[in-house]
């Protein structure tokens, strides 16, 4: 990352996370599937499209209240990640070969290696949640009993 340092992908973020408001996550949320083709198309930030998809699992379970224990930089840091993806003229543009999604990686790598213990959290809360809200396979299978 010659080009690209993780001092400026750290500078990004913390400006990124001390602007956010509800608003961006919101904003952040409509823009997911314009986000996610491009992680999708990119061959630098496809190994991530799971971190990606869980990012944007965690800022919508925030906006709908189903999960608050969060730090507010951190909602500010994957809002700002994720929008940076999206932005096509940002420290190095989208459009050079080979380099255009370099400082795209770095900020979404640093934002996933900054927030992985609020993830790691996260995950168990949705893995919990996800057990509970499964239905008993042959509890109900819509038949009258008789």
């Amino acid at each position: 990352m010659k080009w690209f340092s993780a001092r400026r992908a750290k500078k990004i973020l913390d400006d990124g996370a001390s602007q956010t408001d509800e608003q961006q996550l919101e904003d952040t949320l409509a823009e997911r599937q314009k986000i996610l083709d491009k992680v999708v198309q990119s061959r630098r930030l496809a190994p991530y499209l799971n971190q990606v998809s869980i990012l944007f699992q965690l800022l919508q379970d925030y906006v709908r209240g189903n999960y608050r224990e969060i730090p507010w930089w951190t909602l500010g840091a994957i809002a700002t990640a994720l929008t940076y993806i999206l932005i096509p003229l940002d420290a190095i543009p989208d459009a050079i070969p080979v380099a255009g999604f370099i400082d795209d990686v770095a900020v979404l790598k640093l934002c996933l290696e900054l927030v992985s213990k609020d993830l790691d959290s996260y995950r168990r809360f949705r893995d919990a949640r996800d057990s509970i809200e499964e239905p008993v396979r042959g509890a109900d299978d819509g038949k009258p009993q008789t």
